[in-house]
C-alpha cells in the first residue's frame, strides 16, 4: 500500500510541475468560449440539460460524458476555470497512471514502465489536451479506453491461465477463490471492460480504435488460432464499435476543407512521422501546424516523411514473426492514429497535426521503449546483431534527467495560453503564413477593440498571398469601424474566392440588415444555409425577416430547425415566441 502511494504521489507531483501553471488560467478563445461558458447545457444536472447532451452534437461530435462532467464543474465552481484546470489535470494523472498499469501488464516490467508513465505525465506533446479545456475529451475518452483495455488485459489472465491450465486455477482457489468464484471474477472483470469501453465512446468516438488494439494483440501478443472463443471475446466491442459510428455520421463539420484521397494519404505520410519527431524533439509546438499550397509527392515537404512512412511500414511488417512486440506497438500507433486523418482541413485550411491527437497513439510507442530498454537491460538481443547492456543506475540517472527536461518544456508551452492571443501569437512565431492563427489573432483583437491591430495582422498575413478568410476578416474590422463600403466590398471578395463558404454570404446579409443598405438580405441568408444546413444563427435571423413580411410557416420551420441543431440558441427561441405571441 505505501508502495502504490508513493507512486501516485510521483504521478501528482510530476503532472501538476508539469501543467501545474494553467490552474491560474482562464478559458481559451478556441472552442471553450463555445463549449462551455456560452453553453447553457451545461449548466446544471438537469433531465432537461441531460436529454440535450445526449441527443445533439457539438456540433461535429457525439461526446456527451463531456458535457456531463462540465455539468459537475459548473454544480461545484460555477464557471471558475480552476475547477476545469484542475479536473483536466486529475484526468491526466488517472491516463498516465492508466499508461503506467497497461505498459506494466503487457512487458512484465514494472520499472520501465514506471518510467515510461512518467515521460507520458509530462509529455509536452500532452499539453494541448491537458491545458485547453476543450480537451477534455480527449482526456476523458483515454481514461475509459485504457481502463477498458486494462481491465481486459486482466480478464485474460482469468480467461486464459498458463499453461499449468487446471492446475493452476486450482492452485489460486485454495488460497483465494473458488472455481466459481473464479467465474465470477472473470464476468465482472470483462464486464467492466465492456462498460468502460461504452464510457469511452460515449467521451469521443476516437474510443473506436481500442477494437483494433485488441485485434493486434490477439493476434500478436496472444498468438494462437483466431478461434470460436476469441471471437466470442471480440464480439461486445464489435457492435459497441459499429453502433457509434453510426452515431458518430449523423455529426456535420461545419466547413471541411475539400482534399482529395491522395492527398489525405500524403498529409497521413507527413503527421505519422511528424508526432514521432516530436515526441523525440518536442520542441516548436503550437496549436496550428498550416499546411498551405499544392500538395505533392515531390515536395520537399511531403516526400521524406512518405519514404519514412514507408520505412516504419516495412519494419513493422518484417517484425510480424520474430519480434511481434514491435508490430504490435507500431500496429497501436497507427491504428489509434488513423482516424485523425481524415480530419486534416477545416474552413477552407489545412492542417497535418494536431497535438492532442497523439495522446493515445504514443503509448504504441512508449511500449516500444520500455521492450527496447527491457532487452538491453536483460542482454536479449533486440535485433539480430545486438547484444547491449545498460546498467540500471544508469537508466534511473538519465530516466530522471529526461522527466526533467519535458517538465521544463511543458511548463515553457503551458504558459503559451496564458493570454487569449498568446497561442496564436506562438503559432505565427513559428509558421508565420498560417492563415488560421492570422485570422484567429485577428479576431481575438477585434473583440478587444484593438482594431488596428486586428487589421494589421491580416495585412501581413497578405505577404504570404491573398486568402478568402483574409479578406472575409478584413470585412469584419471595416464593418467594426464603420467603414460600409469597404466591408461590402471584402465580403463579396471573399465570396467570390470561395463561392461554397457559406460564411461571406451571411455576413454580407448581416451587414446589410444591419445598415438596411439593401432588400437583398433574405435571398443571402438564404444562400448561406443551403451551404450549410446547420447554420443557426442565419436560420434564426432568416426567420425573423421571414416573420416580418408574413410568411409565418416559413419563419417557424427555419426557428424549429435552429432549434434542431441548438436548442439553447437565444436568437431562435425569441423568434419562436415572438412568432406563438403573434399567433395568439
Amino acid at each position: 500500500m505505501k508502495q502504490k502511494l508513493l507512486i501516485l504521489l510521483a504521478f501528482l507531483i510530476a503532472a501538476f510541475l508539469a501543467f501545474g501553471h494553467s490552474l491560474y488560467q482562464g478559458f481559451a478563445p478556441v472552442d471553450d468560449i463555445f463549449l462551455i461558458v456560452e453553453n447553457l447545457a451545461i449548466r446544471g444536472m438537469s433531465w432537461e440539460n441531460l436529454k440535450h447532451v445526449f441527443t445533439t452534437y457539438d456540433p461535429e461530435l457525439y461526446i456527451p460524458l463531456v458535457f456531463v462532467s462540465f455539468q459537475i464543474n459548473w454544480l461545484i465552481s460555477g464557471l471558475e476555470p480552476f475547477g476545469f484546470h484542475l479536473t483536466n489535470i486529475l484526468l491526466h494523472v488517472a491516463n498516465s497512471l492508466l499508461v503506467f498499469g497497461v505498459l506494466k501488464q503487457l512487458t512484465g516490467e514494472k520499472k520501465l514502465s514506471l518510467l515510461a508513465g512518467l515521460i507520458f505525465a509530462v509529455h509536452p506533446l500532452n499539453a494541448e489536451a491537458v491545458v485547453w479545456l476543450a480537451g477534455r475529451k480527449d482526456l476523458l475518452s483515454a481514461v475509459f479506453f485504457l481502463g477498458s483495455l486494462f481491465l481486459y488485459l486482466n480478464s485474460l489472465k482469468i480467461w486464459n491461465p498458463p499453461s499449468a491450465g487446471i492446475r493452476y486455477l486450482e492452485s489460486t482457489t485454495q488460497s483465494l477463490l473458488s472455481q466459481s468464484k473464479g467465474y465470477s471474477l472473470l464476468t465482472r472483470t470483462y464486464f467492466f471492460s465492456i462498460l468502460f469501453f461504452l464510457l469511452a465512446l460515449l467521451s469521443k468516438i476516437i474510443a473506436v480504435t481500442l477494437l483494433g488494439v485488441i485485434i493486434l494483440h490477439m493476434l500478436l501478443i496472444e498468438r494462437g488460432r483466431f478461434d470460436k472463443s476469441k471471437i466470442i471475446r471480440l464480439s461486445p466491442y464489435v457492435i459497441l464499435s459499429v453502433i457509434f459510428m453510426a452515431v458518430a455520421m449523423g455529426g456535420k463539420g461545419r466547413v471541411v476543407a475539400a482534399v482529395g484521397l491522395w492527398d489525405k494519404v500524403l498529409v497521413a505520410c507527413k503527421s505519422s512521422i511528424f508526432y514521432i519527431q516530436k515526441l523525440l524533439f518536442p520542441t516548436d509546438l503550437t496549436i496550428i501546424y498550416p499546411l498551405q499550397g499544392d500538395i505533392s509527392l515531390w515536395s520537399s515537404r511531403i516526400f521524406p516523411y512518405f519514404i519514412l512512412t514507408f520505412l516504419l511500414a516495412w519494419i513493422a511488417l518484417r517484425s510480424w514473426r520474430k519480434h511481434p512486440w514491435i508490430t504490435f506497438g507500431i500496429g497501436w500507433y497507427i491504428s489509434t492514429l488513423a482516424p485523425t486523418y481524415l480530419n486534416i482541413g477545416k474552413a477552407g485550411l489545412v492542417f497535418f497535426a494536431v497535438d492532442r491527437y497523439a495522446y493515445l497513439p504514443m503509448i504504441g510507442l512508449l511500449y516500444i521503449f520500455v521492450c527496447v530498454l527491457s532487452r538491453t537491460k536483460s542482454s536479449v538481443p533486440i535485433f539480430q546483431y545486438s547484444n547491449i547492456r545498460i546498467p540500471e543506475v544508469v537508466s534511473l540517472i538519465v530516466g530522471s534527467l529526461l522527466i526533467i527536461v519535458l517538465v521544463v518544456i511543458s511548463q515553457v508551452q503551458t504558459r503559451t495560453w496564458d493570454t487569449p492571443e498568446g497561442v496564436f501569437l506562438r503559432t505565427l512565431e513559428i509558421y508565420p503564413d498560417s492563415i488560421g492563427a492570422r485570422v484567429g489573432l485577428s479576431t481575438i483583437y477585434r473583440r478587444q477593440n484593438k482594431l488596428t491591430e486586428s487589421f494589421e495582422v491580416l495585412r501581413e498575413g497578405l505577404k504570404n498571398g491573398n486568402h478568402m478568410l483574409l479578406e472575409l476578416h478584413a470585412g469584419y474590422v471595416y464593418a467594426a469601424t464603420g467603414q460600409v463600403g469597404d466591408a461590402e466590398a471584402r465580403f463579396k471578395a471573399a465570396a467570390e474566392m470561395d463561392p461554397d463558404h457559406p460564411e461571406p454570404y451571411f455576413s454580407l446579409g448581416s451587414l446589410y440588415e444591419q445598415t438596411g443598405s439593401s432588400q437583398d438580405v433574405i435571398p443571402l441568408y438564404e444562400k448561406a444555409i443551403e451551404l450549410d444546413d446547420s447554420y443557426v444563427i442565419a436560420r434564426a435571423r432568416l426567420g425573423n425577416l421571414y416573420l416580418e413580411e408574413g410568411r409565418v410557416e416559413e419563419a417557424k420551420e427555419q426557428f424549429e430547425k435552429a432549434l434542431e441543431w441548438n436548442k439553447f440558441s437565444v436568437e431562435a427561441n425569441k423568434g419562436m415566441e415572438e412568432l406563438y405571441l403573434m399567433q395568439k
